[in-house]
């Protein structure tokens, strides 16, 4: 063998220089990178279609049980735990006569009919005392096992919504020139009934998203 077939030989078998290498893993790295990236951009999108997924379902349970509880509103004024009958039926944000615990606001209190119970098994009515609360972040749905008041009664309370920033209510007065013509609280001046308004309007606020309105008819609006 002579030695110019030798060296090709040689060179021949030769490995990669260290700038090849060096260039293969730069090139190794970007696309390690790229597919890591790639994987937590996923996982993140799943974690925000399931909170969104959660958020959408706690909304549609709400509404539903609102819908039932305005729908189903008597006209049946309360007791308090004194035994004093309140002047009315319905009360919506201000114009509630007891004040408020600390971090609570009220939002609406009344008594609704159709409350199940199969074969008057219990002792009460069909007949159910509901509040509205926004208690710190959250929406809650609170009730008592007697519709007038007594000392010691327990509630109990069901949050629908919560990480709310705010929330709203109006209630329908009527129609002044074509226009609905809402109120911050109930019972109020000018409105066309005494009892239960017409329609109710909650707006819910979350952080970082737009205000929803949602509307709901009462039994007296039908």
């Amino acid at each position: 063998m002579t030695a110019r077939a030798h060296s090709r030989r040689v060179s021949a078998q030769a490995g990669f220089t260290l700038v090849e290498l060096m260039i293969a893993l730069l090139v190794f790295s970007f696309v390690a990178a790229t597919g890591v990236y790639t994987l937590r951009l996923g996982v993140e999108s799943r974690d925000q279609l399931n909170v969104a997924d959660g958020q959408v379902r706690d909304l549609e349970i709400m509404r539903a049980l609102m819908k039932q509880d305005f729908l189903q509103v008597v006209p049946r004024p309360i007791r308090d735990e004194f035994g004093d009958v309140q002047p009315a039926s319905f009360y919506g944000g201000d114009s509630h006569p007891r004040r408020p615990e600390e971090g609570e606001q009220l939002l609406m209190s009344f008594v609704r009919n159709g409350w199940v119970n199969p074969g008057a098994q219990e002792p009460r009515s069909t007949l159910q005392y509901v509040q509205y609360v926004f208690l710190q972040d959250r929406l809650v749905r609170r009730v008592r096992p007697f519709v007038d008041g007594a000392r010691n009664q327990p509630f109990v309370d069901r949050t629908l919504l919560s990480g709310l920033q705010n929330v709203r209510v109006e209630f329908l007065r009527g129609e002044i020139n074509g226009r609905y013509d809402w109120a911050g609280e109930w019972p109020s001046a000018g409105a066309l009934t005494a009892d239960a308004p017409p329609a109710i309007a909650l707006t819910v606020e979350r952080p970082r998203t737009a205000p929803q309105r949602h509307l709901f008819l009462t039994g007296a609006g039908i």
